[in-house]
């Protein structure tokens, strides 16, 4: 028999309620880690949420949702007698929704790059992108842009430890064009037509200026 049970010679004592523990906090997807105390010549038996139940030690359970969150009782048996339950609260937090990343793409060489991120609540930010480029910023800037920053920029969003997928958002620097050459028929005489001439620059527009308001 128990302890417990008067008038009974020889009864085996209850065991010392088990101590039990676990990874908790985790995050969606995650593995969560139940842990109790060893006890030589003791069976263990955990009950969980969702109908969980398991007879090892250390049990596990992979690719947690929020229905596995909740209270995790153990007890253990040693010589036909039950301990009291030992008990860990566990969270499985969610992942957050990917970010919205953007950017003023295309801009120019020597301006400002403005990254862009919608805001979450509670929320750090981690960006990466060209050349080592990382911020912690929510919206990250980079002044006197090259023409190297221009490619892929990713953002994650951590909450409650918990990281996103990445957001990306593509950036162009466009290099700024070689001056263009110019000329002209000068010098005219009064009645003559001026004509001016540039250097042809492939895909380009031009504008000139000139004097009298001339565009």
């Amino acid at each position: 028999g128990c302890a417990g049970r008067a008038g009974r010679p020889r009864e085996n004592p209850i065991p010392a309620t088990p101590t039990a523990g676990s990874n908790s906090p985790v995050c969606e997807g995650q593995t969560i880690n139940l842990t109790a105390n060893t006890v030589a010549g003791a069976t263990y038996s955990w009950t969980g949420p969702g109908g969980f139940t398991s007879a090892l030690e250390d049990p596990s359970r992979p690719g947690a949702t929020a229905a596995m969150s909740g209270v995790y009782s153990v007890t253990i048996t040693v010589a036909g007698c039950t301990s009291a339950a030992g008990t860990t609260n566990v969270t499985v937090n969610p992942i957050p929704a990917t970010p919205t990343a953007g950017s003023n793409s295309p801009i120019c060489a020597g301006q400002t790059l403005n990254l862009t991120a919608n805001t979450v609540a509670s929320a750090t930010y981690s960006w990466t992108g060209p050349g080592g480029f990382t911020s912690s910023l929510e919206d990250p800037s980079i002044s006197n842009a090259t023409t190297a920053m221009s490619g892929v920029y990713s953002v994650t969003v951590i909450v409650s430890g918990c990281t996103s997928a990445a957001g990306t958002t593509s950036v162009t620097v466009n290099p700024i064009p070689a001056a263009p050459t110019a000329g002209s028929n000068s010098p005219l005489c009064e009645g003559m037509t001026l004509n001016l001439t540039a250097s042809n620059i492939a895909g380009a527009t031009y504008l000139w200026s000139g004097p009298s308001g001339f565009t």
